[in-house]
């Protein structure tokens, strides 16, 4: 029991740390950007809200491939035993 019960702690641990690290990355580092300051056209706006969205949606897309894989591992080493 409590060689299947760490390894599942360890993912849960994993999982608030990405969360964390998401947030950070987010809130601190894309919503800040802006590429065309000074400029309040709608074009430059919506280009750097284009960034901002892809720049935020890769990054999701990152955290849901790593729980994947980290899933993966852990069924795997569950059948294994």
């Amino acid at each position: 029991m409590r060689s299947r019960l760490l390894p599942l702690m360890g993912i849960i641990g994993v999982a608030w740390l990405l969360v964390f690290l998401g947030s950070y990355i987010i809130f601190h580092l894309i919503v800040p950007i802006d590429l065309f300051p000074g400029r309040t056209d709608y074009i430059f706006t919506f280009f750097n809200s284009l960034l901002k969205v892809t720049l935020s949606t890769v990054l999701s897309v990152m955290w849901i491939l790593i729980m994947i894989k980290l899933r993966d591992i852990y069924i795997k080493r569950k059948l294994s035993d």
